[in-house]
């Protein structure tokens, strides 16, 4: 995505997500130490670092990380002490740390589009796992997936004056498996436009057979494989789909 500098302010508007309780169990549980891929507004490194766990974040956006910054900011020093945020393409970093836990939330794995940039990220990811850790991420699921584009809009109250619209637009293309996401942003006040910001990219669709092989061949066994961060199980009709995996036992790649 072609992030633009001030949206920021609204993805965590129009992006509410019932998937901290999933990433922090998984922190307590593998030694709480956490690196978080493409940290963006640091929503979940903070609620990470007030449970205890110690979170690093990673990500390519100097504003990103500035917008992760000035929520961090707002944090009790407590908090603020347990969160290293670091500029850092995920396809190529070495942070000289181990994780119990590397987690790579919000879809965001779908937006390494080729298999040279996903097996990338993937040994970086391998590279950086604690013995016994384990790498957790969410992946979008579209089962029949088929040429399609379409329009969608939402609000939300800013404030008690302002109010954000939120307008997409999606294309799919099933011969490359992509699909293009353009996002505008527009602030209003009394009828009034007062900003706009444009966003847009694609991302890759997986089918639960490639997201298994490419983890097998870039030297990962999966652990847990669920449709929501619920733990529900997965099937066919799942929305998405929810992966922990760890450094397989019979390989080595590094």
């Amino acid at each position: 995505m072609t992030y633009q500098e001030g949206a920021e302010r609204f993805y965590d508007l129009f992006s509410a997500k019932d998937d901290a309780p999933f990433y922090l169990e998984l922190a307590h549980r593998h030694g709480e130490k956490a690196l978080e891929l493409g940290v963006g507004t640091a929503r979940l490194a903070i609620q990470l670092a007030r449970s205890g766990v110690e979170t690093w974040g990673i990500d390519n956006s100097p504003h990103m990380l500035r917008a992760a910054e000035r929520n961090l900011a707002r944090e009790p020093p407590e908090v603020r002490r347990l969160v290293r945020l670091v500029k850092a393409d995920v396809r190529d970093f070495d942070l000289n740390e181990r994780f119990g836990l590397v987690y790579f939330p919000s879809y965001s794995f779908d937006h390494l589009l080729t298999g040279e940039d996903q097996a990338s990220a993937l040994r970086c990811i391998r590279r950086h796992l604690a013995p016994g850790g384990v790498y957790a991420f969410d992946l979008a699921h579209i089962p029949k997936l088929k040429e399609d584009s379409g329009w969608f809009v939402q609000r939300k109250p800013l404030n008690r004056e302002r109010t954000v619209v939120r307008l997409g637009f999606k294309r799919i293309y099933p011969e490359k498996r992509l699909m293009s996401v353009d996002l505008w942003y527009e602030v209003y006040e009394d009828g009034r436009m007062l900003e706009r910001y444009h966003e847009g990219g694609e991302v890759y669709i997986h089918t639960p057979d490639s997201i298994r092989r490419l983890l097998e061949e870039n030297g990962f066994e999966i652990e847990a494989w669920y449709g929501g961060h619920d733990r529900q199980p997965f099937n066919n009709t799942s929305e998405m789909m929810v992966i922990v995996a760890r450094r397989s036992r019979n390989r080595e790649i590094d």
